[in-house]
């Protein structure tokens, strides 16, 4: 007679009834590794020796405990941890595994439960295909096969690392599963295709950013319309996935879409690998990468967001606005900066005001006048106004005047790129001069240390500083020089705002869609003169997508407030 546990996986056997005879835990398991090694350690052939094993040797009432698919480097295995607290209640007084690798690979951990955990609580241990047999005494070579069954873990783990590398470091997509929206293409389970019903909700959740919602009321928009979660999709369609399942199957969760915002870059098309890694073998810690070590391969699958969603997300991620206390997000929050500080500005709007009494502020100035010294402020509705009038113009003028067009936005690139230029080339040439300097400062430093003028004291400390000073430079001649680089190889897109331009055949009003799509920041001056109603002037630098900034999107407001 033998008793089944809810955990077995295969092989279903017909349940017997507890008496009050010990129970004999038969305990396999099976990590992803040990799968590429074929049959032999498969769970059905572990229960097979188990079931025959203990049956020999008169051990009828029996509990399977399975951990299928997880490494053995961690002992948080649901089968176990269950084996476990049966041990400690007295229920189970006999252990049969297969060898000692499938106990664990973890030497001091396996080393804690067999020659102490387990005597302690009075339970008979028995590794059938390592002879290993505590009713037996003490098997020597045991602990030095623990140290080996680790060995195997931490070389096996080297191994996947350098494989994963070299994967990484060729485009390959290294995540098991596709982000929500895709799936593995049925001819090459490397490559990624759109699967139609998710893809068709990220877009629509593209169309939410665009409009300015953030995480928490786009969450809200798919509940409201049953939009079923990713969970609950998957297991509908009878997939397997990571992803947890909560209790209603259309509550979508605000850190769910953040996530998704924050994966923009495979939602436009492109295979992002070392976003994170681990420690070691032994820990299950995620730690996420700079974005400085990531490698980004560009349009490796079919993108489901534009390239406005993406954006969006991507500004929405970087400034995490949020809606204000009347429930709504700004619709140029995340977009505006100070001209004097760079510091983002800000809606301020409260209950009492008035749509037209709305505005936004410079962070900066708010924090204090050491950060930004003027006021840096201007009225929502002036400035939708600007932007409408300033976008229709520009449209306008590139649907009618294409060439000129093209020649303008070229010339400004080109303007404001020397202008950028000029700058950094005069910081470079500089801080190598500078360079150049200290190194003739070490040779009379070192002449004059040899010839006694100097201390070694002294020539130490003056030393330290001016390699401090130069190790400095250097490192900045290395970051202008990759920005010359940038900016030189830089140019306008000036295909892809006409590519928008050809969308709209008119703008009755701004939109935050219509916004996201040309524009990319908004810069806001000081006003001069403020409080006048004849000499106030402010001006606004208005910067669109792929051509920058032009003469004609420089727009002033004359009104008074």
């Amino acid at each position: 007679m033998f008793y089944q546990s809810n955990t077995a996986a295969a092989l279903q056997f017909p349940y017997a009834i507890m008496s009050a005879e010990e129970i004999t835990a038969l305990y396999c398991r099976l990590s992803q590794d040990d799968k590429l090694e074929g049959d032999s350690n498969s769970i059905i052939n572990q229960k097979k020796i188990l079931q025959k094993y203990a049956l020999e040797h008169g051990y009828t009432y029996f509990r399977f405990y399975i951990d299928d698919g997880i490494s053995g480097t961690t002992f948080n295995r649901p089968g176990f941890q269950e084996m476990i607290s049966d041990i400690e209640a007295g229920i189970v007084k006999r252990v049969i595994i297969k060898d000692m690798s499938r106990f664990g690979r973890d030497y001091l951990q396996v080393g804690m439960y067999t020659e102490i955990m387990f005597p302690e609580h009075d339970v008979h241990f028995i590794a059938v295909n390592d002879g290993v047999d505590s009713a037996q005494g003490d098997n020597e070579f045991t602990p030095f096969r623990n140290i080996i069954n680790e060995w195997y873990a931490k070389d096996t783990s080297k191994k996947i690392r350098a494989v994963m590398k070299v994967k990484g470091n060729a485009g390959e997509h290294l995540t098991s599963n596709p982000p929500y929206g895709y799936m593995k293409s049925p001819d090459d389970p490397k490559h990624w295709i759109k699967e139609d019903e998710p893809a068709q909700v990220m877009y629509e959740i593209g169309l939410y950013i665009m409009d300015g919602l953030g995480p928490s009321q786009i969450a809200r928009k798919l509940k409201e319309r049953k939009i079923l979660t990713p969970a609950a999709y998957y297991e509908s369609k009878g997939m397997k996935t990571n992803v947890k399942k909560q209790g209603d199957p259309y509550a979508w969760d605000s850190s769910t879409i953040a996530d998704m915002m924050g994966r923009w870059r495979e939602y436009l098309g492109h295979t992002v690998n070392f976003k994170t890694r681990k420690k070691s073998y032994k820990s299950k810690k995620t730690i996420q990468n700079p974005e400085s070590e990531w490698a980004i391969f560009e349009n490796t699958h079919e993108p489901i967001w534009t390239e406005a969603m993406a954006d969006a997300a991507r500004l929405a991620r970087q400034t995490r606005r949020r809606p204000t206390k009347m429930g709504e997000m700004g619709m140029f929050s995340g977009m505006m900066y100070c001209a004097d500080c760079g510091s983002i500005m800000y809606q301020c709007r409260a209950t009492g005001f008035r749509r037209d009494q709305e505005y936004y502020i410079c962070s900066g100035y708010r924090k204090g006048k050491d950060v930004c010294g003027e006021t840096h402020s201007i009225r929502t509705v002036i400035l939708e106004e600007l932007i409408l009038d300033n976008l229709r113009e520009i449209v306008s003028f590139a649907r009618q005047h294409k060439e000129r067009f093209v020649q303008m936005v070229m010339d400004m690139d080109l303007k404001e790129r020397n202008k950028g230029l000029a700058k950094k080339k005069r910081l470079l040439a500089d801080a190598e001069k500078r360079i150049a300097e200290l190194d003739n400062i070490f040779k009379r430093l070192y002449e004059d240390n040899i010839s006694g003028k100097l201390t070694d004291e002294r020539f130490r400390k003056l030393s330290q500083d001016y390699e401090g000073e130069q190790g400095g430079l250097k490192n900045q001649v290395l970051l202008l020089r990759e920005e010359i680089e940038a900016v030189e190889s830089k140019s306008a897109n000036v295909d892809r705002f006409l590519s928008i331009v050809d969308r709209y055949t008119e703008i009755p009003e701004l939109t935050p869609h219509i916004l996201h799509e040309f524009v990319e920041k908004i810069v806001i001056y000081a006003a001069t003169d403020p409080h006048s109603k004849v000499n106030r002037r402010q001006q606004v630098d208005i910067y669109y997508k792929g051509i920058g900034i032009l003469e004609i999107s420089k727009v002033f407001d004359t009104r008074h407030k």
